[in-house]
């Protein structure tokens, strides 16, 4: 099993978890099982609604059911009087994260989410962010008791981005990155195509035998003899 997609470094790994990650979600659907229904079964237990939604990122359904376990987290040590400020930050870090993402990506003509999939989850997880850089109102996951809670925790932002925003070189650059790998691919199939099509020269070797010049010379010559005879007689 490969690492989670937050854990992945390099290419490769990231590489590897697409496979792993699809093929996974492939069985589980074969079983009639999939994750954003088996979440459902644990609204009253955030924690573990939350390490499901964490296993499935980068997935936009799993950082929306991210932020609704932790907004239930952040309910609980309010109802008791904690602090909670490790959750909004989680909480924020999630919004923040899945902005970098666009809907869909012109450069490839296909969903944006490709490219987030194609980046390792330390690489995205270390573009730094601040809130007054951020602030609130471009986070698409975020609803207004969480911009409430952010407020009365941080006061008002200076500016509202995306993460996006902040780091479209970054975005640019794995865009790129993605259009030459599958053009690459592409070659190699079409290659690989060309390569198993049977040659002109070798279909007419086996779909027609070879003329024997000197045998049909003789059956010409006996053909002669026998008309020459039938005309003198």
């Amino acid at each position: 099993m490969s690492e989670p997609w937050y854990q992945t470094e390099t290419d490769e790994q990231t590489t590897k978890f697409s496979s792993d990650f699809w093929l996974r979600h492939r069985h589980d659907l074969g079983a009639g099982e999939f994750w954003a229904d088996r979440i459902k079964s644990y609204r009253g237990e955030p924690v573990e609604r939350l390490r499901i939604a964490v296993e499935n990122l980068p997935l936009p359904g799993a950082f929306r059911e991210a932020a609704i376990a932790t907004r239930a987290l952040i309910r609980e040590k309010r109802k008791e009087n904690q602090k909670f400020d490790e959750e909004l930050a989680l909480l924020y870090w999630l919004a923040a994260v899945n902005s970098f993402s666009v809907s869909y990506s012109e450069v490839l003509q296909q969903p944006g989410y490709n490219v987030v999939e194609s980046i390792p989850g330390k690489v995205l997880k270390s573009l730094p962010f601040t809130y007054d850089e951020l602030g609130y109102e471009k986070l698409e996951i975020l609803n207004k008791t969480d911009v409430k809670w952010l407020k009365e925790a941080w006061g008002e932002p200076v500016s509202h981005n995306t993460l996006n925003d902040l780091h479209k070189d970054v975005w640019k650059d794995y865009e790129l990155k993605l259009k030459r790998l599958q053009q690459k691919n592409d070659e190699e199939f079409i290659r690989s195509l060309t390569d198993m099509r049977p040659t002109p020269r070798t279909t007419l070797e086996y779909a027609a035998p070879k003329r024997n010049n000197k045998k049909w010379f003789y059956i010409a010559l006996i053909v002669f003899v026998i008309v020459s005879v039938l005309v003198l007689t």
